[in-house]
């Protein structure tokens, strides 16, 4: 036992008896306290903490029974031992019925005494812990058969569908929602591994893949296409959680599995609808500009050209995903949405603007912002329409900070905004205006080049320059194009001479 983790309540008449008993307990680390009568005892217990009571049974006013009917009745975890001078031990034993613990009869040795009290202290110690263990597990049990109840309400109820797999990927139990959004029944899964699943319904699931990834961040989660058993397509979502004990470790896998199709398809025809409303603004900006044909077809061509070639650049792979090229190929056409705010003497002047006329046509990046934000809060936010918004308020911004609207300066400028103010430069450079011939390809790199580290990023510019023969190819397989913008201009030179 360590130095004073314990201390006992000594009751005797004899004083110089209790302080022998107290001073060769203190020898062994346990603290006493030592009284001669039952009043002082009862005071003692009710104030302070022990571990142990040694008592004596026939005091001259109260008896040790006395004190023992006290602690039972207020503290019944206290031990007892009663010492006992009087040969006949009947009243002893009554007491060890009763609960207490031991009893010494006088004369004894304090060697014997002192191993009685320490025995009594740890096995008391003991059972207190064992019964404390008794009540947690009785509360854990408890929580758990009510938890069980819900779970299993839940489980059978839950419109999703729910798998439980053990530790090795084999399936344990299904729900009845699987059964009816899968068309598999009980029998068809049970007791066999996720794998099972990936040859017959969800195609590209991977039980290793899930529980790596489970280990690293604490679940999984995707998206699949999925096949019904009778050969109907469907998308599932999934989501998968360890399931752990007490102590938080894993000892099963849980999933659930939503059908996402329908809402799936009715996202798919509300973007694809906004997403043609949007791209016809940008056509009509286009035909009032009087661009050559074909214009915004080619600005997400090179877009989407140079975009490929950054992702093999150490500075970029990261940046530029799968996700990030295809939404710069549906939303670089946005960049001059704006254009349909500008007033048509201004817009289709062929001479030279003024100084107002010139900011006036610099307003039309604040209303393509406006525009398409305005989209954003009515329908909600959605990546392409952010690279959307991003592209048409700063594909004039320079890498330097002289560009519009906001003097933007170097990674300020957001990443698709770069990209597109390289290509819709180039594009300009190569196409007829009203106010221009075209430039050859090569006079046009040429003239970029002297922009490289003022107009655009050096690293981004050398990329592009590095793959501007792409660029011409691009260029000239439009070229072999029959234009609608050709027609369109045809139609305008027409009706001037009809008017005329």
């Amino acid at each position: 036992m360590s130095n004073h983790l314990f201390k006992a309540l000594i009751l005797d008449d004899e004083h110089f008896l209790a302080d022998i008993l107290s001073n060769a307990l203190k020898k062994e680390g346990i603290d006493s306290c030592t009284v001669t009568d039952v009043d002082s005892a009862i005071i003692e217990l009710d104030r302070d903490v022990f571990d142990i009571v040694i008592s004596d049974i026939y005091l001259p006013d109260k008896s040790g029974e006395d004190l023992f009917n006290h602690a039972q009745a207020h503290q019944p975890h206290i031990p007892f031992i009663f010492i006992t001078g009087n040969p006949n031990v009947e009243t002893a034993v009554n007491f060890l019925k009763q609960g207490a613990y031991d009893y010494l009869q006088k004369p004894f040795m304090l060697p014997e005494f002192v191993r009685k009290v320490k025995h009594v202290i740890r096995e008391s110690s003991k059972r207190q812990k064992e019964k404390k263990l008794l009540v947690d597990l009785k509360e854990i049990l408890n929580k758990h058969s009510e938890d069980l109840r819900i779970y299993q309400d839940i489980f059978e109820s839950k419109k999703d569908g729910l798998l439980i797999l053990d530790m090795e990927g084999d399936i344990v139990r299904i729900n009845p929602g699987f059964v009816k959004m899968s068309g598999l029944c009980e029998e068809d899964v049970v007791s066999k591994p996720l794998s099972f699943l990936n040859h017959t319904i969800f195609p590209g699931i991977n039980f290793n893949a899930i529980q790596k990834t489970i280990t690293k961040s604490g679940q999984w989660k995707s998206e699949l296409k999925a096949k019904r058993k009778t050969g109907e397509n469907w998308i599932a979502n999934f989501s998968f959680f360890p399931v752990q004990n007490e102590s938080g470790r894993t000892f099963a896998y849980s999933a659930i599995i939503s059908d996402v199709t329908s809402l799936r398809k009715v996202e798919g025809a509300l973007i694809e609808a906004q997403e043609a409303i949007i791209f016809g603004m940008a056509r009509l900006a286009e035909y009032r500009d009087r661009e050559t044909g074909f214009h915004l077809e080619r600005i997400r061509s090179y877009s989407k050209a140079l975009a490929l070639e950054m992702r093999h650049h150490p500075r970029y792979k990261n940046e530029i995903t799968d996700s990030f090229v295809k939404n710069l190929y549906r939303t670089a056409p946005l960049h001059d949405i704006g254009k349909v705010g500008i007033p048509d003497h201004i817009l289709l002047k062929e001479g030279e603007l003024t100084p107002a006329e010139y900011e006036i046509i610099k307003s039309h990046t604040i209303i393509g912002y406006q525009t398409l934000n305005s989209i954003r809060k009515q329908y909600g936010v959605m990546d392409f329409l952010n690279m959307g918004i991003e592209i048409t308020y700063s594909h004039h911004e320079r890498y330097d900070g002289r560009g519009y609207p906001q003097g933007l300066k170097g990674d300020e400028i957001p990443l698709a905004a770069q990209i597109v103010a390289i290509t819709d430069m180039y594009d300009a450079l190569t196409s007829e205006r009203v106010y221009k011939e075209a430039f050859p390809h090569l006079t046009s790199i040429n003239i970029m080049k002297m922009e490289r580290g003022l107009h655009f990023d050096p690293v981004l510019f050398d990329i592009f320059d590095s793959i501007s023969d792409k660029f011409d190819r691009i260029r000239k397989d439009f070229l072999n194009r029959e234009t609608p913008q050709k027609s369109l201009n045809s139609l305008f030179k027409w009706q001037e001479k009809e008017t005329a």
